[in-house]
């Protein structure tokens, strides 16, 4: 008697078997049952590992109860594969075959990697430790309740004064990597990365590889470190500065570990993400109006007339009636008659239902009205603004002049009037979690200021910035005792119900962009001016963010000389 699997049961048993007679087959097969209730007598008692590869490449396949020491007569050791031996992507080793199989539809596999994605509970082999920053009898710290907690598509770092590490380990058959997903807002928070061998001694690293850069406006970074072949213990560890309490948490998600020469299962699609065919070595989004569960080969669509889905969904959500967080109003361009008008547009992809109890309706256009002057230096060039030519001047009302002899323009931009975003201006919404964000504008011009756009999400980063080539000095102005080559002044109010920041950020010669000033929560109408010391090309951005709560923010006059 043999299992399709090739499994036979023990001797004893086959002995039973063959001398019952098939009407008293329970009684007769008691003992023996009984002799082998130690037996690992099913499959699924015991799984499959390899030893140790030795000095001529080879190991052995051995069997490993589920649980050490509850049971014996395990199945023979066997010669395993070689040790060079790997799985390609979308394929898992089967152990019982000691071969490659496809991965089924609805799940995926790296073939020598891992990926950890789903975050709704800790994986098995992770594990978090917390101690105290500090080991000061006067300071009243406890720790116990301090972790890195799962948050569903990342781990979040706590948020008090204790030091925590999140730690796992694993064994690479032959030279690797891992990398992983991250945002690390607060300097007031300590961030590393660092390993540890089996002897608990740190690995050799750079302080570029162990100590990470500071994360902006929402922005994920991505971090990869090499990794030798062998036991590597990793260790992501974060730790408040000087004991200081409400930081704001790292985030942590997708991590990757490759090396592993090959993976004994395939992972399920992550609800929201689907496999169709079998070999896939990634899970694909859902697409909008779609959702999908644990493992699905498929998407299922939503009832579009009164449910949505964002790409990427594990469930529909009801639509909601239409509300004036559902549009927006934008000033038209001016036309040939040098006319605008206000008109409201729903935001895209329109998601809230029409014609409901308690639903908004899209307000009616507003009167055509002649659109508002031009900018200083710029004359009316019908529907457009066109900047003076050289060596001439305008207030943005009269025909542009030429400079009286002796005299030279003053050279800036002054921007008294939105009815167009000048042509050196870019504004845009960013949000990793939110693509529906991407297609929308982060500010809209309002003839006499530019405000911050509807956004469609808490969190939505909404920005505006001006490019300047770089600053050219009055003749009469020497650049070697200078110490101011240009600055820059706007009139700002924030208005917010909650929680909101409002960013000034400045980068010279695309190297990085530092924040320059901040403010929070609501401010009244005020004028702030930075000086610029050196001669260089820069970028200015405004950044707004509001949270919890709609809020909002208009920026009046900005002058740049």
């Amino acid at each position: 008697m043999t299992h399709p699997s090739g499994w036979r049961p023990p001797p004893l048993i086959m002995t039973c078997l063959q001398t019952c007679h098939w009407s008293m087959l329970a009684p007769c097969l008691a003992p023996c049952m009984i002799s082998y209730a130690d037996v690992c007598f099913w499959q699924t008692d015991y799984y499959y590992e390899y030893t140790e590869c030795d000095s001529t490449g080879s190991r052995w396949r051995v069997a490993i109860p589920q649980t050490p020491g509850t049971c014996s007569g395990l199945p023979e050791p066997v010669h395993g594969t070689e040790c060079t031996f790997s799985c390609k992507a979308g394929e898992f080793l089967e152990m019982s075959a000691q071969q490659c199989t496809q991965c089924a539809a609805g799940s995926y596999s790296l073939g020598s990697g891992i990926r950890f994605d789903q975050w709704d509970s800790m994986p098995v082999g992770f594990s978090s430790m917390a101690t105290s920053m500090e080991n000061d009898p006067h300071r009243d710290v406890t720790c116990n309740s301090s972790a890195w907690l799962p948050q569903g598509n990342y781990l979040e770092s706590n948020r008090d004064e204790c030091t925590v590490s999140l730690i796992y380990a694993v064994h690479l058959k032959k030279q690797g990597y891992v990398s992983f997903d991250y945002q690390y807002p607060d300097n007031n928070l300590e961030f590393e990365f660092f390993i540890q061998n089996d002897q608990c001694q740190e690995m050799d690293q750079s302080a570029e590889n162990k100590w990470l850069k500071l994360t902006h406006h929402g922005e994920w970074a991505t971090h990869t470190v090499n990794l030798k072949s062998g036991t590597n213990i990793l260790y992501w560890r974060t730790g408040s500065v000087l004991g200081t309490k409400m930081v704001k948490p790292v985030l942590l998600k997708n991590i990757q570990i490759e090396g592993v020469a090959y993976t004994s299962e395939c992972f399920p699609c992550k609800p929201g993400t689907f496999s169709r065919v079998p070999g896939s070595s990634t899970c694909e989004p859902c697409p909008r109006d779609t959702f999908s569960d644990h493992g699905a080969s498929s998407c299922t669509p939503c009832n579009i007339a009164t449910q949505y889905a964002e790409e990427g969904s594990a469930a529909c959500k009801e639509r909601p009636p239409c509300s004036k967080k559902d549009y927006f109003q934008i000033h038209t361009p001016c036309d040939p008659d040098g006319k605008t008008q206000i008109m409201h547009k729903w935001i895209e992809p329109k998601i809230c239902l029409e014609g409901v109890p308690g639903a908004e309706t899209l307000p009616q256009s507003g009167e055509r009205e002649p659109c508002p002057q031009c900018n200083p230096g710029f004359y009316n060039d019908t529907p457009t603004c066109s900047p003076c030519p050289p060596e001439t001047y305008s207030d943005g009302i009269k025909p542009c002049e030429r400079c009286p002899a002796g005299t030279e323009p003053i050279l800036g931009y002054e921007y008294k009037w939105w009815n167009v975003l000048p042509s050196n201006m870019k504004t845009s919404c960013f949000n990793v979690g939110n693509s529906k964000c991407d297609r929308m504008k982060g500010w809209e011009v309002a003839r006499d200021h530019i405000h911050s756009g509807a956004g469609s999400s808490d969190n939505d980063y909404l920005i505006l910035n001006i490019h300047v080539p770089g600053f050219k000095l009055p003749t009469s102005v020497s650049s070697q005792s200078l110490t101011e080559f240009g600055r820059i002044t706007f009139e700002f109010e924030t208005m917010c119900t909650a929680d909101c920041e409002f960013y000034f950020m400045m980068d010279i010669n695309r190297t990085s962009t530092t924040v320059v000033q901040s403010w929070e929560k609501t401010n009244k109408r005020q004028t702030y001016t930075h000086v610029m010391t050196k001669n260089a090309s820069v970028s200015y951005t405004w950044t707004f963010q509001r949270t919890n709560q709609p809020s909002g923010f208009s920026g009046g006059k900005t002058t740049i000389s």
